[in-house]
């Protein structure tokens, strides 16, 4: 049992776009200039490094995503996420999106957590932003390498 007013953090929430997803916006935002069939390239690679870090923390604490943006079944079906997370927040699916602060509390309801239970992600400083306003310990996404280094820091921090 933790000793009261100690720190464990049971819940590592990720962005999906610009973190855990690759997107050319360039080539996406050209290619519909061009009135080319965007449906058809692909805009999208998986981060695989952060992706196998987000793996190897499910066994320590919960793996969330909330996304705005996007398709729960179709980035399923092209990257298996439905397999690296435990909960997966959509703003189409919920009517409200980052950063109002309401998907953030609809997600820590879900989750049955307090806000300084959990660190956020997200390469938007808005979003990090509100996050850090509800009282979630946030991390702005810059690179891969440092999204980690700050987030095993935040694991090992003592108490």
């Amino acid at each position: 049992m933790e000793a009261e007013g100690s720190m464990a953090i049971r819940a590592i929430i990720f962005d999906l776009g610009g973190v855990l997803l690759n997107i050319d916006w360039n080539r996406y935002q050209a290619d519909k200039v061009q009135k080319k069939d965007i449906l058809t390239y692909e805009y999208e690679q998986l981060n695989i490094q952060l992706a196998q870090f987000v793996a190897s923390l499910r066994p320590h604490c919960k793996t969330v995503t909330i996304c705005n943006g996007g398709s729960r079944e179709a980035l399923n079906r092209k990257f298996q996420l439905d397999t690296l997370f435990d909960l997966m927040v959509y703003d189409g699916e919920e009517g409200v999106s980052k950063p109002d602060q309401r998907i953030y509390r609809l997600t820590l309801e879900r989750l049955d957590l307090e806000p300084y239970e959990t660190v956020f992600i997200d390469d938007k400083a808005q979003n990090v932003e509100a996050a850090r306003q509800l009282g979630m310990f946030a991390i702005q996404f810059k690179n891969t390498e440092q999204a980690i280094a700050d987030i095993q820091n935040l694991l090992s921090s003592p108490s």
